[in-house]
This record gives C-alpha cells, sequence and structure tokens, in this order.
C-alpha cells in the first residue's frame, strides 16, 4: 500500500490510488537495486475485462508484457505494468495482511518472470515509450522520490531484498 501522503506530494492524475474505504492490497512491490527505490505495480480484481483486453492484443499479435493475470493467494489478480511507478519506502504501508497471513507471491519462478518482465517495461518507459494515454509520470516521479531518498529512507521490516507482493480483493 502507498500512503495518501505520496499522492497528495506528487499530484499526478495517473496514479492508481488505493481505496481509503476498503484499504484493500493495490500492488505488487519489488525494489530496484540500482536506485534503492520500490517500484509499485497496480493490481485490479477485474480479471474478465483484462482477459479480453489481452486476447485482443494478442490476436493482433500485439506484445501483453504490460499486464499480467497470476494467481495471488489463489485469487486471479491482474498485474497492471503499464501504470507502475517508484516510490521510498517510508511511503508503503506494509505488507498487505488477510486471515492473519501476509498476502505475497510465494513461487520464485515467479517472481523473477516478473521482475524481469518489470524491468524490461521501466527500460521501455525510460526511453520515452507510452502504453496508455493515463499512465504516471514516472520520470518526474523518480526525480522526485531519488532526491528525498538523500539520507531520509527507512526500510520497515517487512520489506527485505527479495519482492514482495499484494494482490486484489
Amino acid at each position: 500500500m502507498c500512503q495518501m501522503i505520496f499522492f497528495a506530494k506528487i499530484q499526478d492524475p495517473y496514479l492508481k490510488a488505493n481505496y481509503e474505504d476498503t484499504k484493500r492490497p493495490h500492488y505488487f512491490a519489488f525494489r530496484d537495486n540500482r536506485t534503492g527505490l520500490y517500484w509499485l505495480v497496480p493490481c485490479s480484481s477485474k480479471i474478465e475485462k483484462f482477459e479480453r483486453l489481452v486476447m485482443k492484443k494478442q490476436e493482433q499479435h500485439k506484445p501483453t508484457d504490460t499486464i499480467k493475470i497470476v494467481k495471488i493467494f489463489d485469487r486471479k489478480t491482474v498485474l497492471l505494468f503499464q501504470d507502475m511507478f517508484p516510490v521510498i519506502a517510508r511511503y508503503i504501508d506494509g505488507q498487505y495482511i488477510k486471515g492473519g497471513r501476509p498476502v505475497r507471491i510465494a513461487d520464485p519462478k515467479l517472481i523473477q518472470e516478473l521482475e524481469k518482465n518489470a524491468k524490461k517495461i521501466i527500460n521501455l518507459l525510460y526511453r520515452g515509450v507510452r502504453f496508455t494515454p493515463t499512465q504516471p509520470d514516472i520520470i518526474k516521479i523518480e526525480k522526485i522520490m531519488l532526491e528525498e531518498l538523500q539520507g531520509t529512507e527507512e526500510i520497515p521490516e517487512c520489506f527485505s531484498a527479495e519482492i514482495t507482493g499484494a494482490g486484489a480483493s
């Protein structure tokens, strides 16, 4: 989860924010060892909508790297890589807990695949590729976060060098 302070600070109209009333998990998070920032990939529970979109892209022989449908906690969840954005740890509330257990992706192969996919998308974003007209300005956000990171970040206990994630309800 990402604190509302972050959204107020960044003021990017295309950031996908958590729902305040439900506090549902909204992000798959991973750490960029190069910068020390965490990248948050918005999750969606609108499976059918994105399955149709992925199928349409496949029929048109277009890449589908920006949308991945995975199982988290035995439930399908859509990861929207085209909408991911960087943050520092102080803006992350922590790992989502459901039924007393942390919600995370446990399969190391899947984690590796998702990390690789994310890095590919980040590199394309750095080169100015636009996947949707409503994607956040990650260059601006990264600049703000790196400036703030200069000596101010504290890493919450729930994060390690490994990826953690949260699924949508």
